[in-house]
């Protein structure tokens, strides 16, 4: 997908190496800084380029949407410098006002004005050579006494309509894939589950995407989810609440992002229950 649109954008095809340098393809990733997902926007960045993040949904870990949004910033990058891509680049990283303020010190100061001859943060001077070595080992693998597998040219996912909310665990029966794989898939539904509002778009192995659509038609109403709101009282604990519900410690934790196993009378848990 990464490939398609950026040969639709005329840009330079090593940009789908980028999120190796972000995040090593890591849809999970986050950052001392709060950089999310593989593109590693920071809030601010995300809510420019129309990436929603709430407590329920976080548009920067959107595989799909994200990208758009990252090449989006690239190509106003490229044009703010006048089309020199490393520098576009190191400001990704460092900042476009950063790389400004180099640019300016060289030009007063007689010294050029190309990436290679900017004094820049060291993270970003590392930052443009990994992506070009990495072009190098990709391009010609043979040369550096590398073998890399072979990967099939075909559309791994789908992007379906998942029809309203939806629990991920009920979208990875429906598919007949783990629910390890939805999460991968789907990493921006920060609490498991699709909720009418953010993105109904659900992404689905493409050899499981006519085995979803057709589950998904027979499901009812109430066997998507159900959301009960759990409020603390004094002498819970996580597992006599997960006991009540008949869920998993794990479960409920990982839904409400919680570290560790300590609650607080008077909070608020939410608890799916998913019936069928």
């Amino acid at each position: 997908m990464k490939e398609i649109e950026i040969e639709a954008r005329g840009m330079p095809m090593e940009i789908a190496l980028l999120p190796v340098v972000e995040s090593a393809f890591q849809p999970f990733a986050y950052s001392p800084g709060r950089a999310a997902g593989i593109w590693q926007f920071i809030p601010a960045t995300g809510k420019r380029y129309g990436l929603k993040q709430n407590w329920w949904y976080d548009g920067r870990r959107d595989v799909p949407k994200a990208t758009t949004a990252a090449l989006d910033y690239l190509e106003r990058l490229a044009k703010r410098f006048d089309g020199d891509w490393l520098l576009a680049l190191a400001a990704y990283n460092a900042g476009p006002a950063r790389v400004q303020r180099a640019i300016r010190h060289n030009r007063n100061n007689g010294k050029p004005v190309d990436f290679w001859h900017l004094q820049l943060p060291k993270e970003t001077r590392d930052y443009v050579p990994k992506l070009l070595a990495l072009r190098a080992l990709i391009a010609a693998p043979a040369s550096y006494g590398l073998r890399l597998p072979a990967v099939t040219d075909t559309p791994y996912f789908s992007i379906l309509d998942s029809g309203g909310p939806l629990d991920l665990a009920v979208a990875a029966r429906l598919a007949g894939v783990s629910m390890d794989e939805i999460r991968r898939l789907n990493p921006a539904h920060t609490r498991q589950t699709v909720r009418r509002g953010d993105s109904d778009r659900l992404l689905i192995p493409a050899t499981r995407a006519t085995t979803f659509r057709t589950q998904l038609a027979g499901i009812a109403e109430q066997q998507r989810v159900h959301w009960v709101r759990h409020h603390i009282r004094a002498g819970d604990t996580l597992s006599s609440i997960a006991r009540r519900y008949r869920i998993g410690v794990a479960r409920l934790r990982e839904f409400n992002q919680l570290a560790g196993s300590s609650i607080m009378a008077g909070d608020l848990l939410i608890v799916p229950v998913v019936r069928g």
